[in-house]
């Protein structure tokens, strides 16, 4: 399992991915310089037990299918259609991660007139693509070359 570099390209996307859960995506900064961070569940108060601010629950549930499905990914090497199928699905869902972040945090800087500062962790998933697409690869060749070893028995 841990020895096919397709592998490797799926831990990455893992580290990278669950990164995400522990930094702030963006900060946004209002006119009276107040800074609030949004997180991946959204952006929580300035204050300590006030609820958030601002809920969305959507990147949270995305970011956490995208972690279970790499997982599901790594360990279903057996099946190596199945896994090209899954690393396909999870593509998609890094590039809706993508949009749905951009879409919460802009939808929250017109609602507070504010300014948004993206964090470098958004670029985790488009990173992550480009791994999810080098596993896509070399999961093709092995298929590829297991199919040619059965060819000559």
């Amino acid at each position: 399992m841990i020895q096919r570099i397709q592998t490797l390209f799926l831990l990455g996307v893992l580290v990278l991915m669950t990164l995400m859960f522990f930094f702030p995506l963006a900060e946004l900064i209002d006119s009276v310089n107040n800074s609030y961070s949004f997180i991946y569940r959204g952006i929580p108060s300035l204050t300590e037990g006030e609820p958030m601010l601002f809920k969305a629950y959507p990147v949270a549930i995305l970011l956490a299918v995208i972690v279970l499905n790499v997982l599901v990914t790594i360990f279903s090497y057996k099946k190596r259609i199945r896994q090209i199928r899954l690393t396909v699905f999870n593509i998609f869902c890094l590039l809706g991660i993508v949009g749905l972040v951009y879409y919460n945090v802009n939808s929250q800087v017109e609602l507070m007139q504010a300014i948004a500062n993206y964090s470098i962790i958004n670029a985790f998933p488009l990173v992550s693509i480009v791994l999810s697409y080098l596993a896509i690869r070399n999961i093709g060749r092995d298929e590829a070359m297991i199919r040619s070893m059965d060819r000559i028995r």
